[in-house]
């Protein structure tokens, strides 16, 4: 038969079971007078010949079943009377199917929370195109730690280095926006020309940076993002050539970035402008000191290992035009590394943490509900043996309660839903400013599809103990009210959960106290002095006042 065929004879069985029964027993029917035909035809009486074919196929209605189960309808429909059968059962026992949902809900809606936010972090690549060719040079440090990069180095990696298609330094800045309602600070970033370039965004309105506008009393232009242009200005579709005041000073905006825009090096920027220094600095200028970010784009097929060999070599060897400029901390060499490991370096030890506890909790809600399982299935003892004299065999019974399971843990995954979205907005309210990829974190269809596989995972993995403690036991122990051997049992694979569910909560426990301790004792270090009295506060050197570097370095 081919496959056309059995697709569309199980899809009328099943929809059409009635029909299809008939015309099942039409087939038969039909075969055992064409099997009488052809008996007569080669001799026998037609009573003999009738008798014949009926022994051939046997008893009619057995035979039809036999047929019946061969078909992958006839797997459906029984998958589908198990659910329906395992639905009835949950539903007469609300007390233990509210009580064992609940626990799912909070293993399942914890581990789907906290995939919505691993996924866009850790996972994901950074929403650039061919984001794996971007890279993030820095200084290092005696002890390792990577160091941002002083102006005078930035110069010489970007005119020796041969590895990057783009490089520009970044830097951070705080305008005052005086146009368009009441005056506010923002976030903004002051950046090399090529930095969009190097990120391969380009503005939505409006054209980018140029090369002229990056140079020293350069034109005082402006890129604006998305979220200021509606917030601040209306979305004002001629905000492209006009001019706004950032503190004492007017500022052309030269294009508005897509809203799609994610800036993973400054996530609250709304702002960017020219970096516009000076290559002829003194030790006093606003050029000096171990101040930028630099983002790179590397060349296409080269990698970022060879340009970090490559910017090591140029690190070591300095020539005499920029022996002007100390490397400092360069003779350990530089350090480049993607920039989706930089942008994620804080932050990833703090989630594999967390994913790590929720991994537990998950653990421990499995073996409590498989406990659950077991401890229901000893009181269904005399069902399955009534089930196994009517002639369902093992298999057929560890599958109808692997199906229970499974449906029991859908239902805690509805609910798990509900309480990982409440998990993902608690998650974005309580996460500090700043965190890379913050507006990514949400519910869509990946993590709905996690959360669906855990469910199912765990609806399997939880009816698999019950289901083959079920099985193993004889046909008729259950009638017989069980054997000791077979309660002993239970009592034994009961008490190994119960021993595990302790241990794996202690090691959360343990956990959870060694972060608790740590933390106290980051509070507890002494600064050296009394912080009690102290205040702390930040100036802006923006603004015509500070034109000239004395002004920054003046004595107050």
């Amino acid at each position: 038969m081919s496959l056309w065929r059995q697709l569309t004879r199980g899809m009328h069985a099943l929809t059409n079971g009635a029909e299809a029964d008939r015309d099942l027993k039409d087939e038969l029917e039909h075969y055992v007078e064409l099997s009488g035909a052809e008996r007569v035809a080669r001799g026998s009486s037609p009573a003999t010949a009738q008798r014949e074919a009926i022994l051939e196929v046997g008893n009619l209605t057995v035979a039809r079943e036999e047929l019946r189960s061969h078909g992958w309808e006839h797997f459906v429909a029984t998958l589908l009377g198990d659910l329906h059968y395992g639905l009835r059962r949950l539903r007469r026992d609300p007390g233990f199917t509210i009580t064992t949902m609940l626990i799912l809900a909070l293993g399942i809606g914890a581990s789907t929370a906290i995939f919505s936010v691993v996924k866009p972090v850790l996972l994901e690549s950074l929403p650039y195109p061919e984001a794996n060719r971007l890279a993030m040079v820095s200084d290092v440090l005696k002890s390792g730690e990577p160091l941002p990069l002083t102006f005078g180095s930035y110069l010489e990696l970007a005119k020796r280095s041969h590895s990057f298609a783009f490089i520009a330094p970044v830097n951070g800045w705080a305008p005052a926006l005086i146009d368009g309602g009441k005056p506010e600070r923002l976030v903004g970033q002051r950046v090399g020309a090529d930095y969009f370039r190097a990120l391969d965004r380009a503005p939505q309105m409006g054209r980018d940076f140029h090369r002229d506008d990056d140079r020293p009393h350069g034109p005082h232009v402006a890129i604006i993002s998305d979220a200021l242009w509606q917030r601040r200005f209306n979305g004002d579709r001629e905000i492209v050539g006009k001019s706004i005041r950032l503190g004492d000073d007017q500022y052309l905006v030269i294009g508005v970035m897509p809203r799609d825009f994610e800036n993973v090096l400054a996530p609250l920027a709304e702002m960017w402008t020219p970096l516009q220094y000076d290559e002829v600095f003194g030790p006093q200028s606003r050029e000096w000191g171990h101040h930028l970010r630099v983002v790179a784009r590397v060349l296409p097929g080269t990698s970022i290992d060879a340009a970090r060999a490559e910017l090591n070599r140029i690190a070591r060897a300095p020539v005499p035009e920029f022996t002007r400029v100390p490397w400092a901390a360069l003779d350990d060499g530089i350090v480049v590394s993607s920039l989706q490991a930089d942008v994620t370096r804080t932050i990833r030890p703090v989630l594999i943490a967390v994913a790590i506890g929720v991994l537990l909790v998950l653990a421990i809600v499995c073996v409590n509900v498989t406990n659950l399982l077991l401890a229901r299935s000893a009181q269904r003892r005399g069902e399955f043996a009534m089930r196994s004299a009517l002639g369902a065999g093992r298999t057929r019974i560890a599958r109808q309660l692997i199906t229970e399971s499974v449906a029991l843990a859908l239902l805690g995954g509805i609910v798990g839903m509900f309480v990982a979205e409440l998990g993902v907005l608690g998650i974005v309210a309580l996460s500090p400013p700043g965190v890379p990829r913050l507006g990514a974190i949400h519910l869509d269809g990946t993590v709905f599809a996690f959360g669906f596989a855990i469910t199912t995972a765990i609806g399997v993995v939880v009816g698999a103990l019950p289901a083959l403690s079920s099985a193993a036991r004889e046909p008729h122990g259950g009638a017989k009210e069980s054997s000791a051997r077979i309660v002993g049992g239970d009592r034994r694979t009961r008490g190994i959960l119960v021993v595990a569910e302790v241990a794996l909560a202690l090691v959360l426990l343990v956990s959870a106290g060694l972060l608790l301790k740590s933390i106290s004792r980051v509070f507890a270090v002494r600064l050296g002095f009394d912080s009690s009295q102290l205040l702390t506060m930040q100036l802006q050197d923006t603004g015509p006042q500070y034109q000239d570097d004395s002004t920054r370095t003046a004595q107050v």
